[in-house]
């Protein structure tokens, strides 16, 4: 008795035009990332008032900002690997929960044990929603299309900062800190449960998948005696393997430098530039309006990447965003007191480092296999993330040393440097090519 034909379950999207079901899916992922941005911007919005509510000392607050950033790195580390494992629609739909309940527990906390506590479950539930959703973002583009899909997607987030600071200042004066948490974790639930009927199930027998490809992509004809195999599966060890496997190790490692650098400098720049800025005179109003011109062209600069990278390829437009995201950086000081200059340069900075990090998760799910493409892009971002972490860090040792602003600002934009150095060299290398290694 002959063996029925055996077909791939990868989504034939390579031959598929954007149809209003993969939109939806893009649409979908957008969202997540959109409420991602809004969480990280409203707690730095609502801290001094919550301060106060949980008398708490201001220095201490901090800890809240890297207990959140440690809690993003170990769920991209973690949950990025078991999404390859167990399914990124299951995986996603977990992560945003997550980080949805854990937002609305941080209005409940009243001390300082319960906020360190939800900030950190909250953060493994956004860092674990990253991978899932720029994998699953990925696989329904089609492949011309990829890099945009990636890149609009990821847009989300800063416009999610966008979003969450013009929530702050509506709902922060009218019904305390508490409120915006309740505006920023109701909605991760509700799309949870949309998630469920949105996303395409991962199933593994003949009858689920195909229903799925003949839903999902209309012009898809299956055969009815056909049996499927996935395209590639991987244990969490094989997984981590594959990051360096086929001439792999080293672009693997140059991109955890490049996103080391440039999600670094823009956590920095959130944390710590106010206070720099303040400290040259530059009132707060004036420093909102900055940042709100920052997190402006950072939304520009992440929705044009893909098009950038179609248009004229990764090495003639990342390494260059990497390097002008830390010449306006390191000119952000030397532009101090004044508010013209030093917005002009913010505005720079953001359409650059936005370019630069969308372009850099765009590249990381196209360098991977779809077996393990949320394991490469976890990884990615836990090494950004580790960034996040040691950037304020060394910034607060040099003001704890006294330093100048103007050279806090330099030394900064000149160990970016090196990750533009990462990027370029990253780009010239040979990545292993789209057909065989980025399905």
């Amino acid at each position: 008795m002959s063996k029925p034909p055996m077909a791939s379950a990868t989504p034939t999207t390579e031959r598929d035009r954007l149809g209003p079901r993969q939109l939806a899916i893009l649409i979908s992922c957008g969202l997540v990332a959109l409420l991602d941005g809004m969480d990280l911007q409203s707690i730095g919005l609502a801290a001094p008032l919550m301060a106060d509510a949980l008398h708490v000392a201001p220095s201490r607050f901090g800890l809240v900002f890297s207990v959140a950033l440690m809690g993003m790195a170990l769920g991209s580390f973690a949950l990025g690997r078991l999404a390859d494992r167990r399914g990124r629609k299951r995986l996603l739909i977990e992560a945003t929960v997550c980080f949805g309940v854990f937002t609305l527990g941080t209005a409940f906390a009243d001390n300082f044990g319960e906020l360190l506590a939800c900030r950190f479950l909250t953060g493994v539930g956004l860092g674990g929603a990253t991978p899932s959703f720029i994998s699953l973002c990925s696989e329904h583009a089609p492949r011309r299309l990829r890099a945009v899909a990636v890149s609009l997607v990821w847009a989300g987030f800063p416009l999610g900062g966008m979003v969450g600071g013009l929530l702050a200042s509506r709902l922060i004066p009218a019904f305390g800190w508490r409120s915006i948490f309740f505006a920023g974790g109701a909605p991760p639930v509700l799309l949870a449960v949309a998630l469920i009927w949105v996303l395409p199930d991962s199933g593994t027998t003949p009858k689920p998948i195909a229903q799925t490809l003949k839903r999902w992509f209309l012009r898809t004809s299956v055969p009815t005696d056909v049996d499927f195999v996935a395209s590639g599966t991987a244990s969490a060890a094989e997984g981590l393997a594959s990051l360096f496997a086929l001439d792999r190790a080293a672009s693997t490692l140059l991109l955890w430098a490049s996103f080391f650098f440039i999600f670094m400098i823009l956590v920095t720049n959130s944390a710590w530039t106010p206070t720099l800025l303040r400290a040259e005179g530059l009132p707060i109003e004036y420093t909102a309006l900055v940042l709100a011109t920052f997190n402006f062209c950072s939304l520009v600069g992440s929705s044009s990447a893909g098009l950038l990278l179609t248009r004229f390829g990764f090495v003639a437009v990342l390494p260059g965003a990497v390097a002008g995201s830390a010449l306006a950086y390191a000119l952000v000081g030397y532009g101090a007191p004044s508010v013209a200059a030093v917005t002009l340069c913010q505005g720079f900075f953001g359409l650059f480092a936005g370019c630069a990090s969308s372009g850099l998760i765009a590249f990381a799910a196209m360098l991977y296999p779809q077996a393990v493409r949320a394991t490469g892009v976890g990884y990615a971002m836990a090494a950004g993330r580790c960034g996040s972490v040691v950037g304020p860090l060394v910034v607060g040792n040099f003001v704890g040393a006294r330093w100048l602003t103007q050279n806090i600002f330099a030394l900064m934009g000149a160990m970016v440097m090196m990750g533009a150095l990462a990027t370029l060299a990253l780009g010239l290398r040979r990545p292993p090519p789209e057909s065989a290694g980025a399905q």
